[in-house]
């Protein structure tokens, strides 16, 4: 079988890590690559009124539970070490204070970083830094905070790379407008929500020479399209559209809402390329990885795989599959058929889940549809959709060492269980790819361990 390299996400406390017997078992296991989440402490001194992220003992996984057998409670802390005052100098930021009383465990992480770097492990950090997740900073005025958010975002990755030498790169989160048409839906974004017109965004428009008011009625008439279908135009629309070309044409009927998605698009250019020209200028050594949602997804939300694999060193396209929370293709999907039952109440199921289909580009198999998906998924699935989304990230992006997609077994939904995720990676190994990213580290549970030792342990 064909072993998949993985990069392990890792949740706060990293401490776990310290623990020789856990290096091993992951060197073991085939594990080199490990994305450390935020780049936060874990601080056992907590108060009740603390609205910081909790991590204790709830937290259940064969990696963490002897270390929260010793530590049941804390909390995850920003920022993990002091910032270098010289380096915000004339920004009109001040970058977040730490907490005095963290030295040793600052200290413990900052040698943590260089031991496992010397161990032969990869150690990349994730999240936007210098956004907020690292530390909020606080701005002298709004003014500066304009003319020097991108400078406060590069002396934060070079602050990371001096108290982290060693570190082999960053992963920001996303990118991607919304994707949800749910009304209210509260994760993800939503499709049809008002374009940012801030000063950032209106000169992005300006350079494309597109119109914010026009962009705005042609998203508005497209979400109109959607309410009040009839058989007989879903049929239609089925029927005569099949092609790349008649999307095109279809699209051309409307030229602003071409420039919606060229504005989407050249927004999502602009931020990605910002973190990536940052990074680089610290050390081009240093690699720079996105996380967006499935192909099937990209192109609504202003993703260009193209044009991005350009400016990044490693894609990590969510094959995310699992049912209800958040974030999860099944989850996702049957909110798209439920909302859109109440928008065309004369439309049945078989035209909605065909609709949907065509319009995102996915096939699901004969047995398993919409209606299905409270139930595990049957390894057919996994061939369509996982198979399918996988040769699209390769057809878009070209080089396999530059695809890592992310797995996961749930966001606050139905978890995947081991066979599925069995399933899910021999369909990536089927379509050629040859890396993932594992979510998360801390949960994986003994039977899940197996699964993923299968296909990565030498």
């Amino acid at each position: 079988m064909q072993r998949l390299r993985p990069l392990m996400f890792v949740f706060p406390p990293f401490d776990i890590l310290e623990d020789e017997g856990i290096q091993q078992e992951l060197l073991a296991g085939g594990v080199r690559d490990l994305l450390f989440a935020w780049g936060r402490l874990y601080d056992e001194q907590v108060d009740e009124d603390d609205a910081r992220l909790t991590l204790n003992f709830t937290t259940r996984g064969r990696f963490v539970d002897r270390f929260f057998a010793r530590s049941p409670r804390g909390r995850s802390v920003a920022p993990a070490f002091r910032a270098s005052p010289e380096l915000y100098e004339g920004l009109g930021a001040t970058p977040p204070e730490f907490a005095p009383h963290l030295d040793g465990k600052a200290e413990r992480l900052a040698t943590l970083t260089e031991k496992l770097s010397a161990s032969g492990f990869r150690i990349y950090y994730f999240g936007y830094i210098g956004a907020g997740p690292d530390g909020p900073a606080t701005w002298t005025s709004e003014e500066a905070k304009r003319e020097h958010a991108w400078d406060y975002v590069a002396a934060r990755y070079r602050d990371f790379c001096l108290h982290y030498p060693s570190i082999a790169g960053f992963v920001t989160d996303g990118p991607g407008f919304g994707y949800e048409i749910t009304p209210n839906f509260r994760h993800g974004g939503q499709l049809f929500a008002p374009l940012p017109t801030d000063p950032e965004h209106q000169a992005i428009a300006n350079n494309l020479g597109v119109d914010f008011g026009a962009m705005q009625a042609a998203a508005d008439t497209v979400q109109g399209l959607l309410h009040g279908l009839t058989p007989a135009k879903v049929d239609l629309f089925l029927e005569a559209e099949q092609g790349v070309l008649d999307a095109i044409d279809l699209l051309l009927e409307e030229p602003a809402v071409l420039d919606v998605l060229r504005f989407k698009t050249a927004v999502i250019d602009y931020q990605i390329g910002s973190h990536n020209k940052a990074i680089k200028a610290v050390d081009p050594r240093l690699e720079y990885g996105i996380c967006p949602r499935l192909p099937g997804f990209a192109t609504m939300q202003g993703v260009n795989f193209r044009r991005l694999s350009r400016i990044t060193d490693f894609i990590q396209s969510k094959h995310y599959l699992w049912m209800h929370g958040f974030d999860g293709f099944r989850g996702t999907l049957h909110r798209y058929k439920r909302t859109l039952q109440e928008w065309n109440p004369e439309l049945d199921d078989a035209r909605i889940e065909a609709l949907i289909f065509r319009l995102i580009g996915v096939h699901l198999p004969a047995s398993y549809g919409i209606a299905d998906f409270d139930r595990p998924a049957p390894k057919a699935f996994f061939d369509d959709v996982v198979y399918r989304e996988s040769r699209k990230m390769l057809l878009r992006i070209g080089d396999t060492q530059k695809i890592s997609p992310f797995v996961g077994l749930e966001h606050e939904g139905t978890l995947l269980n081991a066979d599925e995720l069995r399933n899910l990676l021999q369909a990536m190994v089927d379509a050629g790819l040859s890396r993932f990213t594992y979510y998360v580290l801390n949960t994986i549970t003994d039977d899940v361990w197996k699964v993923l030792t299968e296909f990565t342990a030498e």
